[in-house]
Order: C-alpha cells, then structure tokens, then sequence
C-alpha cells in the first residue's frame, strides 16, 4: 500500500532527482542528493534535512560526464546515472571524485522521442532495493515497443548480473519503481488522482493479477518516483515540489 504524499521542499525546477544513500557510511545516513534539471553536471550534498529545506548545500561535487534524467540512484557512496548523449551508466564515486565504473547497456535507447515512459528525459531508470541495484529501459527495437527490460546490476563494477524482457508497453506508464524485487509501474503522473495497476515480480517471472493502487501526483507533474529500502518510502519531484509516500510492505 502506498500512503498519502508528504509535501517536504518547493523549488522553482521542475525536473530533478533527490535520494538518499540507504548503503551510505553510518555518520551519512543523514545525507540528502540533489541533482536540478533534467541535465547537467552538478550533484548537491545536503548534511541533513534541515539544510535541505534551508537550501544549504555543504558540498557541490561537479561530475566527470553530465547527466541525462532523473532516474539516478545514491548507493554506497556513488552516484550511479545515465550519461547524457550515451548508451551508459557511469558510477560516480564522492570519495575519489571520479567515475569508477561504466556499463554501456546494448540495444538501449538512449535518444530522440523513445523515451522509456510517457514522460519526456528519462531513457533509464535506475532502482535500489531490499536487493541491491536494477535498472529499467526501453530495447531501441520497433519489435520491441511492447516490452521493457530490466537488468540487475553489480553494484561494484556495474556489470549485468540478470537480464529480463517483460512483456508491457512502459510508454502507457508515467514513472516506475522497484520494491522488494518487484517493478512496479505508475500509469499517470500527471493527473491528481491515478493507479498503480502493473506489478511484476521480477524473482518469480510472473506478473501479479489485481493489483490497483491508489497513487496521488499533488502538483500533477511527478517526473521521479524512487524506492528506498532502508526507510521504506517512495521520494518524488512533483512540479518542482519534494514529496515522499510511506509504503507498507
């Protein structure tokens, strides 16, 4: 079950990404990522969520190569995203301040209008669970329109552990997440009031029948959903506006 959203932070940006690390060092667990837009370099430290919402960034790390999206993912102290004009995940690594590991992911998309859902910019949406580390895309492929791929990760070096091509169409989805190795996929992020009417196990191969959550978009433009495992919510950038959803297990 997916609770009623908390309004955390407004912004003027409407696109962006903010996460926290669930892997993170015991005296960072506090820390709060910010990346703004749908492009660019920066990633925003946050020491804790008062600083978040006093928009008192502590350290503003600029990275090797820009990113594309607002699927990126904070595990075990890197910034793991989609690198902008390429078919590749970079690992970028706060401590060394350099790009640590690569996945070129084949037969992606990675350009022009086939983006992965409804929503524009995002051609890769990166996930961490109970798990560990998944990432969602579209096969640049015509045949495969009615299809998404998910791929498990090494969370070390970024290497493709499992592979699955599940048969759904993520382009009649807005937004999508994954929870206790599960995908879940959010049919609408622009409207109010929508459901999330497809879940797909992704250790058994089955999709689960009846499944029809209540999901709320308050501001009507939810453009990142991302599950964390240690907290046990969903962080959202709805039109600018930071929210976050408990979610019963």
């Amino acid at each position: 079950m997916v609770g009623k959203p908390l309004f955390e932070r407004h912004t003027d940006i409407f696109w962006g990404a903010w996460m926290k690390d669930p892997r993170a060092h015991p005296q960072e667990m506090d820390h709060i990522w910010v990346t703004n837009h749908f492009t660019g370099k920066s990633l925003f430290i946050y020491e804790s969520f008062e600083a978040f919402q006093k928009d008192s960034a502590f350290a503003v790390y600029e990275l090797d190569e820009m990113f594309y999206g607002t699927g990126h993912v904070a595990y075990e102290g890197a910034l793991i995203y989609h690198r902008s004009g390429n078919s590749e995940i970079v690992k970028y690594d706060l401590l060394r301040r350099s790009i640590v590991a690569r996945f070129h992911v084949p037969e992606a998309s990675f350009n022009g209008r086939n983006c992965l859902y409804s929503t524009e910019h995002s051609y890769f949406d990166l996930a961490v669970d109970e798990n560990g580390l998944w990432l969602i895309y579209k096969v640049d492929d015509e045949t495969a329109a009615e299809s998404v791929r998910v791929t498990k990760l090494n969370a070390w070096n970024l290497q493709p552990e499992r592979v699955w091509d599940i048969a759904v169409r993520s382009q009649d989805y807005g937004n999508g997440f994954v929870a206790c190795g599960i995908l879940y996929l959010v049919r609408d992020v622009h409207s109010k009031n929508t459901v999330i009417d497809f879940a797909y196990d992704l250790y058994s191969g089955e999709r689960l029948q009846s499944v029809r959550l209540k999901f709320t978009n308050p501001f009507k433009m939810n453009n990142m959903l991302a599950y964390n495992p240690l907290e046990q919510k969903i962080y959202g950038w709805d039109r600018g506006n930071q929210i976050t959803y408990p979610i019963l297990i």
